[in-house]
Protein backbone atom coordinates (compact mmCIF):
# COMPACT_ATOMS: atom_id res chain seq x y z
CA UNK A 1 0.00 0.00 0.00
CA UNK A 2 1.22 3.68 -0.74
CA UNK A 3 2.88 5.53 2.56
CA UNK A 4 -0.05 7.50 3.43
CA UNK A 5 -0.61 9.33 6.94
CA UNK A 6 -2.69 6.59 7.97
CA UNK A 7 -1.61 2.84 9.08
CA UNK A 8 -4.75 1.76 7.39
CA UNK A 9 -6.76 1.72 4.17
CA UNK A 10 -9.60 4.16 3.96
CA UNK A 11 -13.31 3.29 2.64
CA UNK A 12 -12.39 5.85 -0.52
CA UNK A 13 -8.92 4.33 -0.82
CA UNK A 14 -10.47 0.87 -0.71
CA UNK A 15 -12.95 1.34 -3.38
CA UNK A 16 -11.15 3.79 -5.90
CA UNK A 17 -8.23 0.68 -6.05
CA UNK A 18 -8.43 -1.07 -9.07
CA UNK A 19 -8.56 -4.13 -7.77
CA UNK A 20 -11.08 -3.53 -5.46
CA UNK A 21 -13.48 -5.80 -8.25
CA UNK A 22 -11.49 -8.62 -7.32
CA UNK A 23 -11.17 -8.52 -3.66
CA UNK A 24 -14.95 -8.11 -3.34
CA UNK A 25 -15.34 -10.85 -5.05
CA UNK A 26 -12.92 -12.63 -2.75
CA UNK A 27 -14.64 -11.50 0.09
CA UNK A 28 -18.76 -12.58 -1.33
CA UNK A 29 -17.18 -16.08 -2.03
CA UNK A 30 -15.24 -16.59 1.17
CA UNK A 31 -18.31 -15.79 3.19
CA UNK A 32 -20.45 -17.82 1.49
CA UNK A 33 -18.33 -21.05 1.68
CA UNK A 34 -18.03 -20.17 5.47
CA UNK A 35 -22.11 -19.74 5.81
CA UNK A 36 -23.96 -21.68 2.80
CA UNK A 37 -25.61 -24.84 3.56
CA UNK A 38 -24.09 -24.72 6.84
CA UNK A 39 -26.62 -24.75 9.64
CA UNK A 40 -24.66 -24.05 12.46
CA UNK A 41 -22.58 -21.13 11.61
CA UNK A 42 -25.74 -20.07 9.58
CA UNK A 43 -27.25 -19.33 13.13
CA UNK A 44 -25.11 -16.72 13.14
CA UNK A 45 -25.84 -14.56 10.40
CA UNK A 46 -29.62 -15.02 10.25
CA UNK A 47 -30.27 -11.78 10.92
CA UNK A 48 -28.60 -8.50 11.92
CA UNK A 49 -29.24 -8.78 15.35
CA UNK A 50 -27.49 -12.20 15.44
CA UNK A 51 -24.60 -11.00 13.35
CA UNK A 52 -23.93 -8.21 15.83
CA UNK A 53 -24.29 -10.34 18.65
CA UNK A 54 -21.90 -12.33 17.47
CA UNK A 55 -19.12 -10.03 16.34
CA UNK A 56 -19.70 -8.06 19.61
CA UNK A 57 -19.43 -10.51 21.87
CA UNK A 58 -16.14 -12.07 19.99
CA UNK A 59 -14.78 -8.29 20.24
CA UNK A 60 -15.41 -8.08 24.19
CA UNK A 61 -14.03 -11.39 24.20
CA UNK A 62 -10.81 -9.46 22.50
CA UNK A 63 -10.55 -6.80 25.08
CA UNK A 64 -11.25 -8.91 27.97
CA UNK A 65 -9.40 -8.94 31.24
CA UNK A 66 -9.90 -10.26 34.24
CA UNK A 67 -8.16 -7.81 36.52
CA UNK A 68 -9.97 -4.67 34.73
CA UNK A 69 -14.05 -4.87 35.61
CA UNK A 70 -14.69 -2.25 32.87
CA UNK A 71 -13.42 -4.44 30.14
CA UNK A 72 -16.18 -7.57 31.58
CA UNK A 73 -18.26 -8.62 28.86
CA UNK A 74 -21.18 -8.66 30.82
CA UNK A 75 -24.79 -9.00 29.44
CA UNK A 76 -25.51 -5.35 30.01
CA UNK A 77 -22.68 -3.88 27.71
CA UNK A 78 -23.39 -6.20 25.18
CA UNK A 79 -26.99 -4.72 25.35
CA UNK A 80 -25.90 -1.57 25.24
CA UNK A 81 -22.98 -2.04 22.19
CA UNK A 82 -25.99 -3.77 20.19
CA UNK A 83 -28.06 -1.08 21.08
CA UNK A 84 -25.91 1.61 19.00
CA UNK A 85 -26.98 -0.52 15.81
CA UNK A 86 -30.75 -0.35 16.24
CA UNK A 87 -31.37 -3.92 15.13
CA UNK A 88 -32.74 -5.56 17.97
CA UNK A 89 -34.23 -5.13 21.14
CA UNK A 90 -33.23 -6.06 24.75
CA UNK A 91 -35.71 -8.47 24.75
CA UNK A 92 -34.21 -10.07 21.07
CA UNK A 93 -30.81 -9.58 22.55
CA UNK A 94 -31.64 -11.96 25.32
CA UNK A 95 -33.26 -14.63 23.17
CA UNK A 96 -30.01 -14.45 20.68
CA UNK A 97 -27.78 -15.32 23.54
CA UNK A 98 -30.25 -18.15 24.71
CA UNK A 99 -30.25 -19.36 21.56
CA UNK A 100 -26.13 -19.16 20.78
CA UNK A 101 -25.94 -21.23 24.58
CA UNK A 102 -28.09 -23.92 23.73
CA UNK A 103 -26.01 -24.46 19.83
CA UNK A 104 -22.63 -24.29 21.63
CA UNK A 105 -21.76 -21.41 20.26
CA UNK A 106 -21.67 -18.93 23.83
CA UNK A 107 -21.24 -19.76 27.42
CA UNK A 108 -22.54 -17.76 30.55
CA UNK A 109 -20.07 -17.36 33.67
CA UNK A 110 -19.94 -15.70 36.82
CA UNK A 111 -17.73 -12.41 36.62
CA UNK A 112 -14.66 -12.76 38.46
CA UNK A 113 -15.14 -11.73 41.73
CA UNK A 114 -18.50 -11.12 41.75
CA UNK A 115 -20.73 -13.90 41.28
CA UNK A 116 -24.20 -11.42 41.08
CA UNK A 117 -22.87 -10.54 37.54
CA UNK A 118 -22.46 -13.02 34.30
CA UNK A 119 -20.29 -12.61 31.59
CA UNK A 120 -20.88 -13.70 28.03
CA UNK A 121 -17.85 -16.06 26.90
CA UNK A 122 -17.30 -17.64 23.19
CA UNK A 123 -16.92 -21.01 23.25
CA UNK A 124 -13.84 -23.03 21.70
CA UNK A 125 -16.01 -24.06 18.80
CA UNK A 126 -16.94 -20.48 18.42
CA UNK A 127 -13.28 -18.83 18.92
CA UNK A 128 -12.36 -21.36 16.24
CA UNK A 129 -14.81 -20.34 13.56
CA UNK A 130 -13.98 -17.07 14.06
CA UNK A 131 -10.27 -17.87 13.22
CA UNK A 132 -11.96 -18.90 9.97
CA UNK A 133 -14.19 -15.71 9.48
CA UNK A 134 -11.75 -13.24 10.44
CA UNK A 135 -9.24 -15.19 8.15
CA UNK A 136 -11.84 -14.72 5.42
CA UNK A 137 -12.39 -11.28 5.66
CA UNK A 138 -8.53 -10.25 5.12
CA UNK A 139 -8.22 -12.39 2.18
CA UNK A 140 -9.51 -9.60 0.36
CA UNK A 141 -7.14 -7.12 1.88
CA UNK A 142 -4.61 -9.60 0.61
CA UNK A 143 -5.67 -8.65 -2.59
CA UNK A 144 -5.71 -5.57 -2.36
CA UNK A 145 -2.51 -4.69 -0.64
CA UNK A 146 -0.31 -7.88 -0.42
CA UNK A 147 -1.04 -11.23 1.31
CA UNK A 148 2.30 -10.66 3.31
CA UNK A 149 0.93 -7.66 5.48
CA UNK A 150 -1.38 -10.16 6.87
CA UNK A 151 0.65 -12.90 7.30
CA UNK A 152 -0.77 -13.25 11.15
CA UNK A 153 -4.26 -13.19 10.13
CA UNK A 154 -4.27 -15.38 7.01
CA UNK A 155 -2.83 -18.13 9.78
CA UNK A 156 -5.33 -17.58 11.87
CA UNK A 157 -3.26 -17.01 14.83
CA UNK A 158 -5.37 -16.63 18.19
CA UNK A 159 -2.94 -14.19 19.65
CA UNK A 160 -3.61 -11.50 16.63
CA UNK A 161 -7.59 -13.10 16.85
CA UNK A 162 -7.81 -11.55 20.41
CA UNK A 163 -5.73 -7.92 20.02
CA UNK A 164 -7.59 -7.65 16.61
CA UNK A 165 -11.18 -8.10 18.16
CA UNK A 166 -10.16 -6.03 21.02
CA UNK A 167 -9.01 -3.00 18.77
CA UNK A 168 -12.23 -3.68 17.00
CA UNK A 169 -14.28 -2.48 20.16
CA UNK A 170 -13.12 1.26 19.36
CA UNK A 171 -14.66 0.70 15.61
CA UNK A 172 -17.69 -0.14 16.86
CA UNK A 173 -19.50 3.32 16.75
CA UNK A 174 -18.17 3.94 13.69
CA UNK A 175 -19.53 1.07 12.18
CA UNK A 176 -23.13 1.49 13.69
CA UNK A 177 -22.98 5.12 12.07
CA UNK A 178 -20.74 5.38 8.95
CA UNK A 179 -21.45 1.71 7.71
CA UNK A 180 -25.00 0.44 8.92
CA UNK A 181 -27.03 2.98 9.83
CA UNK A 182 -25.96 5.37 6.94
CA UNK A 183 -26.14 2.62 4.04
CA UNK A 184 -30.44 2.82 4.12
CA UNK A 185 -30.49 0.52 1.05
CA UNK A 186 -29.23 -2.17 3.13
CA UNK A 187 -31.01 -2.23 6.31
CA UNK A 188 -34.22 -4.42 4.97
CA UNK A 189 -31.72 -6.67 3.81
CA UNK A 190 -29.63 -6.43 7.47
CA UNK A 191 -33.00 -6.91 9.59
CA UNK A 192 -34.38 -10.22 7.01
CA UNK A 193 -33.12 -13.48 7.95
CA UNK A 194 -29.97 -14.18 5.90
CA UNK A 195 -30.54 -11.38 3.82
CA UNK A 196 -27.07 -9.70 3.52
CA UNK A 197 -26.04 -13.87 2.31
CA UNK A 198 -29.07 -13.62 -0.08
CA UNK A 199 -27.97 -10.06 -1.63
CA UNK A 200 -24.18 -11.26 -1.56
CA UNK A 201 -25.28 -14.46 -3.64
CA UNK A 202 -27.17 -12.69 -6.07
CA UNK A 203 -24.81 -9.87 -6.75
CA UNK A 204 -21.81 -12.45 -7.25
CA UNK A 205 -24.12 -13.97 -9.85
CA UNK A 206 -25.07 -10.95 -11.63
CA UNK A 207 -21.18 -10.07 -11.79
CA UNK A 208 -20.47 -13.30 -13.58
CA UNK A 209 -23.25 -13.00 -16.74
CA UNK A 210 -22.45 -10.60 -19.32
CA UNK A 211 -25.95 -9.28 -18.62
CA UNK A 212 -26.21 -9.18 -15.21
CA UNK A 213 -29.83 -11.16 -15.45
CA UNK A 214 -29.65 -13.65 -13.16
CA UNK A 215 -32.56 -16.67 -12.59
CA UNK A 216 -33.18 -17.11 -9.01
CA UNK A 217 -34.08 -20.41 -7.63
CA UNK A 218 -36.32 -19.39 -4.74
CA UNK A 219 -36.32 -23.34 -2.93
CA UNK A 220 -32.19 -23.07 -3.76
CA UNK A 221 -31.53 -20.26 -2.22
CA UNK A 222 -34.03 -20.75 0.59
CA UNK A 223 -31.90 -24.80 1.00
CA UNK A 224 -28.53 -22.49 1.40
CA UNK A 225 -29.45 -20.06 3.85
CA UNK A 226 -31.71 -22.02 5.58
CA UNK A 227 -34.71 -19.88 5.24
CA UNK A 228 -38.52 -21.05 3.30
CA UNK A 229 -38.37 -20.44 -0.22
CA UNK A 230 -41.62 -18.12 0.54
CA UNK A 231 -39.39 -15.86 2.76
CA UNK A 232 -36.99 -15.22 0.12
CA UNK A 233 -39.41 -14.32 -2.68
CA UNK A 234 -41.07 -11.78 -0.32
CA UNK A 235 -37.75 -10.74 0.33
CA UNK A 236 -36.42 -9.87 -3.50
CA UNK A 237 -39.71 -9.43 -4.50
CA UNK A 238 -40.15 -6.34 -1.84
CA UNK A 239 -36.88 -5.23 -2.90
CA UNK A 240 -38.00 -5.04 -6.38
CA UNK A 241 -41.10 -3.40 -5.35
CA UNK A 242 -39.23 -0.56 -4.20
CA UNK A 243 -36.42 -0.27 -7.34
CA UNK A 244 -33.71 -1.55 -5.84
CA UNK A 245 -34.23 -4.87 -7.82
CA UNK A 246 -35.25 -5.10 -11.72
CA UNK A 247 -37.33 -7.92 -13.07
CA UNK A 248 -37.63 -8.56 -16.46
CA UNK A 249 -40.28 -10.25 -18.89
CA UNK A 250 -38.86 -13.90 -17.92
CA UNK A 251 -38.66 -13.13 -14.15
CA UNK A 252 -34.91 -12.83 -13.93
CA UNK A 253 -33.39 -10.72 -11.51
CA UNK A 254 -30.71 -7.84 -11.61
CA UNK A 255 -29.77 -5.23 -8.27
CA UNK A 256 -29.49 -1.77 -9.61
CA UNK A 257 -26.30 -0.24 -9.83
CA UNK A 258 -27.66 1.73 -6.70
CA UNK A 259 -27.87 -1.48 -4.59
CA UNK A 260 -24.68 -2.74 -5.99
CA UNK A 261 -22.68 0.23 -4.83
CA UNK A 262 -24.44 0.10 -1.38
CA UNK A 263 -22.93 -3.14 -1.19
CA UNK A 264 -19.72 -2.09 -2.34
CA UNK A 265 -19.81 0.40 0.23
CA UNK A 266 -20.15 -1.65 2.86
CA UNK A 267 -17.82 -4.08 2.29
CA UNK A 268 -15.40 -1.15 1.40
CA UNK A 269 -16.16 0.22 5.02
CA UNK A 270 -15.50 -2.99 6.58
CA UNK A 271 -12.65 -3.90 4.94
CA UNK A 272 -11.30 -0.30 6.19
CA UNK A 273 -12.37 -0.99 9.76
CA UNK A 274 -10.86 -4.18 9.77
CA UNK A 275 -7.65 -2.83 8.37
CA UNK A 276 -7.67 -0.40 11.11
CA UNK A 277 -7.96 -2.66 13.53
CA UNK A 278 -5.30 -5.07 12.02
CA UNK A 279 -2.93 -2.08 12.72
CA UNK A 280 -4.14 -1.71 16.22
CA UNK A 281 -3.44 -5.42 16.64
CA UNK A 282 -0.15 -5.50 15.35
CA UNK A 283 0.75 -2.74 17.88
CA UNK A 284 -0.72 -4.19 20.56
CA UNK A 285 1.37 -7.31 19.75
CA UNK A 286 4.66 -5.80 19.04
CA UNK A 287 4.05 -3.68 22.42
CA UNK A 288 3.56 -6.94 24.16
CA UNK A 289 6.92 -8.73 22.70
CA UNK A 290 9.34 -5.71 23.57
CA UNK A 291 8.00 -5.79 27.40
Amino acid sequence: MEATERAYATPDRILQDPRFPASRDVYIDAVLELHEAKPSTMELMLDGGRILVYGIVMALWGGYREDDVASWPTISRLKETVGWFGVASPRQIDLIVARFVQVGHLRIAPAPNDRRLRIVLPTPALIDHDRAFVRSHYEPLGVLFGRERYALPLAEDLAFLKAMRGAWIATLQTMAREIILANTRLLRFYSASAGMLMLMRLVRRQHLRPDGWVAVDYTDFGRRFCVSRTHVRTLLKAAAADGDIEVDARGRLRARPELVAALDSNIAGRLSLLDRSHAAAMACLSASDAA
